[in-house]
């Protein structure tokens, strides 16, 4: 499987969704799927923050994202690594 994962690596204030360092959202690109049995709480606004990051980079490449959790108007603010895998763990051939 091709995959995106975004790691937390920082949180700071009050997350509405409960996010904690190291908490993982992994996104499988041969399906455009989120992998919900790995994934952590899926929170909409930091998946907006992932999504937007993760469509402008390559494989084997990685970004920052913030998310500035507006649910709680507290100033929450959540910071992930996000990285495309280089390899395919199926065993095919070609790149897409």
């Amino acid at each position: 499987m091709r995959k995106a994962i975004a790691t937390v690596v920082r949180v700071s204030g009050h997350c509405s969704a409960g996010y904690k360092s190291g908490d993982k959202i992994i996104v499988n690109l041969n399906n455009a799927c989120i992998d919900k049995e790995q994934s952590d709480n899926l929170c909409i606004f930091a998946l907006n923050a992932i999504l937007a990051n993760m469509a402008r980079i390559r494989r084997g490449e990685e970004t920052l994202a913030s998310c500035p959790d507006p649910a709680t108007g507290l100033g929450g603010n959540v910071i992930f690594r996000v990285v495309k895998e280089e390899h395919n763990n199926e065993g095919t051939s070609g790149s897409k």
